[in-house]
């Protein structure tokens, strides 16, 4: 219940600071365009003891569209992901953390509500 609290209001500062947001990505040059985009990725990563882990590889795969996307958590463990195309089923998009001296981990999202952020929580297990 507080990763979803703190989630929440992590996912609140996002509308009053997005376009200032570290730790962000998007597919190509169409990010912009908000009228086709789908939900956005807010994500945190962290250790199985909950603390947030900075610096950690976040990869956004796309099956359909056979791409990824890498970028990195910001300072305090949070991502950002602009939402790709409507056309893109969340169910297709696979999102994988990593960073050295932790165990790679695929992510867990929660649910998809119209175009509500979905929110990320990837915990990576200290090696």
């Amino acid at each position: 219940m507080k990763q979803r609290a703190y989630l929440l209001v992590f996912a609140a500062s996002l509308v009053l600071a997005a376009p200032a947001f570290a730790g962000g990505g998007g597919f190509g040059a169409d990010d912009d365009d908000d009228a086709n985009a789908g939900p956005p990725y807010l994500g945190i990563v962290q250790d199985q003891n909950g603390k947030d882990i900075a610096d950690a590889r976040i990869t956004v795969s796309v099956a359909k569209m056979n791409s990824s996307l890498v970028l990195r958590s910001d300072t305090v463990g949070h991502f950002f992901v602009r939402g790709f195309d409507k056309s893109v089923d969340p169910k297709d998009v696979t999102i994988t953390c990593s960073k050295e001296g932790y165990s790679d981990a695929a992510a867990s999202t929660g649910p998809v509500a119209g175009n509500s952020p979905i929110q990320v929580i990837c915990v990576l297990k200290k090696q």
